[in-house]
């Protein structure tokens, strides 16, 4: 076990905190709901769902972080911006997490910023996200919106390795760095998603992790479960949803503050897994380099 050199920046969004040492706060886990395909949706167009199978899984995630100490998120998938503003006032109306609003686009994306703007629940709203992409049109939507927490991809068309994802973010580049992009937007809470292509790149993904933390100290993590999705063989093997929770202990004890874990449906196996990983980690920290516990951390949740 280890910990960074450079100091880590925690940040409040909503209930929770991320960020930090590793050890010293909880993962924070983000199932996904109303993703293409899921088969909770009815009119996609429309945001039309089955409201009493989303409430379940929503109350599902939770129970499931009360009882790990776990922290929960929930990404919040819409193809259309009339869509993603009925899920968000739905998940807003049956919980007190966090969300990501997650337009597939900046032209669904730009449209919900208006709406947040006015909603009184963009506090904990984080904007997922600012990327290589985003153009002085989206940074001024999130800044008229006054949202104040964003994910920043990092990925680009030259940025495919770890160095180069550093230097998306940060670095001197012919156009603005992501970080330049976030000030733009008025953004100070900043989460870094280091972006996957297929499952091996998932270790480059993680590496990116451990340099941003290390350099940068921001909260990081990224999402295994979109290239597990498509590895043919973890179908031919039946072993997807153990890949996923494979992959995501592995980035976690690599230094992940977040996991974009898939389906919010797999909570019940995941949160479990996540809190003797979290465990483990804390156990040794605590006593190695006198890590401080946040309150209801998974350490003394089950143990």
């Amino acid at each position: 076990m280890f910990i960074f050199s450079k100091e880590q920046k925690i940040f409040k969004i909503g209930k929770i905190s991320i960020g930090g040492q590793p050890g010293q706060t909880p993962a924070v886990l983000i199932g996904s709901i109303f993703f293409k395909s899921h088969k909770i949706l009815e009119d996609e167009r429309n945001g039309i769902f089955d409201k009493a199978a989303a409430e379940q899984l929503i109350n599902t995630q939770d129970e499931w972080a009360d009882k790990t100490g776990i922290h929960a998120l929930l990404d919040v998938v819409g193809e259309y911006p009339e869509a993603l503003i009925r899920y968000i006032e739905f998940v807003t109306s049956i919980t007190d997490a966090p969300l990501l609003m997650d337009g597939v686009t900046a032209a669904v994306r730009i449209p919900v910023c208006q709406y947040l703007q006015e909603s009184g629940i963009k506090e904990r709203v984080i904007y997922n996200s600012i990327d290589f992409y985003s153009d002085a049109a989206e940074l001024a939507a999130i800044k008229s919106a006054g949202i104040k927490q964003a994910v920043l991809l990092a990925y680009g068309p030259r940025a495919l390795w770890p160095k180069d994802k550093l230097k998306l973010i940060a670095g001197q580049m012919e156009t603005k760095n992501l970080l330049e992009k976030a000030e733009d937007a008025g953004v100070d809470k900043i989460l870094i998603d280091t972006a996957v292509l297929d499952a091996p790149s998932i270790g480059i993904s993680a590496r990116a992790i451990y340099l941003i933390k290390e350099e940068l100290g921001y909260p990081a993590g990224t999402a295994p479960c979109n290239a597990i999705y498509t590895w043919s063989k973890g179908k031919e093997f039946q072993a997807v949803k153990n890949s996923i929770i494979a992959t995501s202990a592995m980035i976690r004890t690599l230094g992940a503050d977040f996991v974009l874990y898939g389906s919010i449906a797999n909570a019940p196996i995941i949160f479990p897994a996540m809190a003797l990983v979290d465990s483990c980690i804390a156990y040794n920290n605590r006593r190695e380099f006198k890590i401080q516990l946040a309150e209801n951390h998974p350490l003394t949740k089950i143990f």
